[in-house]
């Protein structure tokens, strides 16, 4: 058994060694850049989420009283209300954020009859 450790025995080259460190290194970082340009986009920054919320909130506030929706309207904010029959209201909201992420959502309001 001593013989065999004798003929297996390989003296490290440390410029080699630090060749293949170096290309671990560097396949590790190509890959973390590949996932993390995947992942942070624009339809996953927090802006993105923001500017959900906010129509969220729009869509909410609709609900709750229509009257003011006319009030919200602005250069990023678009609103067009349109019946489709006496009781159903749509809201199509166009939504551009300061990082120019626009968002198209469209709301149908049911409009409950007071007797």
């Amino acid at each position: 058994m001593a013989y065999l450790r004798k003929y297996c025995r390989l003296s490290a080259n440390s410029i080699l060694e630090s060749v293949i460190a170096l290309c671990i290194i560097a396949i590790c970082l190509y890959v973390a850049v590949l996932v993390y340009a995947a992942v942070f986009t624009p339809k996953t920054s927090p802006k993105f989420y923001g500017s959900r919320n906010r129509l969220a909130e729009i869509y909410y506030m609709v609900q709750v009283n229509p009257d003011t929706i006319e009030k919200m309207s602005n250069d990023n904010l678009v609103i067009h209300q349109e019946w489709v029959n006496s009781n159903l209201q749509e809201f199509s909201i166009n939504y551009k954020d300061s990082s120019g992420v626009f968002i198209k959502n469209d709301f149908f309001v049911q409009q409950q009859n007071e007797k």
